[in-house]
């Protein structure tokens, strides 16, 4: 799995932090309301991921860059699919020398057999050292930069520089001389089963903004920023899909936000965050739709089989409170929301005496094709060793989950939690991740089922 995958739950707190800290240091108000921002300059690039082969290769996915450079920050918004790239709020950010490892940084993320890769950006700004020197090395934020050659390109003074991170990724990078922006840059990627691939990224355009200009985009950025912290996302959350409360803080100030890009670079993002928030809410509406018409009505009756051998009917789960967790339950490679299996282990264990049962239902589709079973099911067993899952992990055609309503049928995504009451009627329908609480783990659920247990 790759480091680039997962991050611990004590993660999210220092990410978030470090950004309201970023928030706060660039929002310097001057009378009267108006951002006091020195000189920006507005940087553009071009890019794309390559898989090698004959001739240049085939281009996977374009992408564009812009960066909003100044003495106080170094600002980026990315520009990728919209359908399967990155999400609009984790397209956008703080970079350069001074973030930290923990902060989100700019990326990729590109579907490769089946699964969604996190693939991190060259560096878009270098702090190139004071005597900077050819075989000069030093190290910025996991990466051992070298310099190799000073030279001039259409009156640019530019260094070449070569880095290389510690699993063996490499980088080839040209940024210019005064100011440390990148220029030119082509990195090695990695996916699968260590196939290899190559991303390249060239600036295209720059210039100074004036003043009117950088105002805007300052106004426009710090208040970016500021709803980014609200949204408190992880910095590798790689989900499309907000929460409901999400929605509402992104629609709450959307208009404000619009109003300060307007007729700046950053419109376009506006734009984006606009038509994507609609689409949230048309998806939110389904999943309450349909939440509605299931919940006190008698769950449907199952019988799965269980990866670990043998089978599980709701029969033997009668008079029990069930949770209903329907996910991939794939080992590799692992993304989000996989860490939110381990909250439902420990309320399997923690409720077991309150007469709880979690019930994980695979997705994976080679649990759908005969001749793939058993690779599904090994799947399933190896991620309940490696997360010391005790709660049994089943299967079926797909039925119940069609039964129950497949978030998916309406632009939803898993996994789906349903709670089943000890009557054996719907507590509870939620299409989507929660939103995680590291003290209080996943507080929802939690009090759906102190409700149903009366307590």
């Amino acid at each position: 799995m790759s480091p680039t995958q997962r991050y611990p739950f004590s993660r999210r707190t220092a990410g978030l932090a470090a950004v309201l800290l970023c928030c706060m240091a660039l929002t310097n108000s001057a009378p009267g309301g108006a951002v006091d921002e020195p000189g920006i300059v507005h940087h553009e690039y071009s890019g794309a991921l390559i898989q090698p082969g004959d001739g240049d290769g085939q281009v996977l996915r374009r992408f564009e860059v812009q960066t909003f450079d100044s003495p106080a920050s170094c600002f980026f918004h990315l520009s990728d699919d919209l359908r399967q790239g990155c999400p609009w709020p984790d397209s956008y950010g703080l970079t350069g020398p001074e973030t930290s490892l923990n902060q989100l940084q700019p990326h990729l993320l590109y579907p490769y057999d089946g699964t969604p890769w996190f693939l991190a950006l060259p560096p878009l700004k270098v702090a190139l050292p004071a005597e900077i020197q050819p075989g000069h090395s030093w190290n910025q934020n996991g990466w051992q930069l070298t310099a190799t050659e000073a030279r001039t390109e259409e009156n640019l003074q530019i260094w070449q520089l070569e880095a290389r991170e510690p699993r063996g990724r490499r980088q080839s990078l040209q940024v210019d001389a005064t100011s440390g922006i990148l220029v030119r840059a082509e990195a090695d990627i990695f996916m699968g089963q260590g196939d290899q691939f190559l991303m390249t990224l060239v600036r295209s355009a720059t210039k100074s903004l004036p003043a009117e200009q950088a105002q805007a985009i300052a106004q426009s950025r710090d208040a970016l920023l500021q709803l980014q912290a609200k949204l408190g996302r992880r910095p590798d959350a790689q989900l499309a899909e907000l929460s409901q409360r999400q929605v509402t803080d992104a629609a709450d100030v959307l208009d404000a936000i619009s109003k300060l890009a307007a007729g700046t670079a950053l419109e376009r993002l506006t734009r984006q965050i606009r038509a994507d928030v609609e689409i949230q809410k048309k998806r939110l509406e389904s999943a309450a739709g349909r939440a509605a018409t299931l919940m006190s009505s008698p769950a449907p009756g199952f019988t799965l089989n269980l990866a670990a051998g043998g089978s599980l009917s709701s029969d033997s789960l009668k008079g029990k409170t069930v949770i209903l967790h329907f996910w991939d339950y794939k080992d590799s490679p692992l993304s989000e929301p996989y860490g939110q299996t381990g909250y439902l282990e420990f309320l399997n264990n923690r409720r077991r005496n309150q007469n709880l049962q979690v019930v994980g239902i695979s997705t994976n589709g080679d649990l759908q094709t005969p001749e793939n079973v058993a690779r599904g099911r090994r799947s399933a067993r190896k991620i309940a060793e490696f997360m010391n899952l005790s709660y049994p992990i089943g299967y079926d055609d797909g039925t119940l989950l069609k039964t129950l309503g497949d978030p998916r049928e309406s632009r939803g995504q898993l996994p789906l939690w349903v709670v089943i009451g000890a009557d054996g009627k719907v507590k509870h329908y939620h299409a989507g991740f929660y939103e995680i609480d590291a003290a209080k783990g996943l507080k929802e659920l939690e009090a759906v089922l102190s409700a149903d247990a009366g307590k």
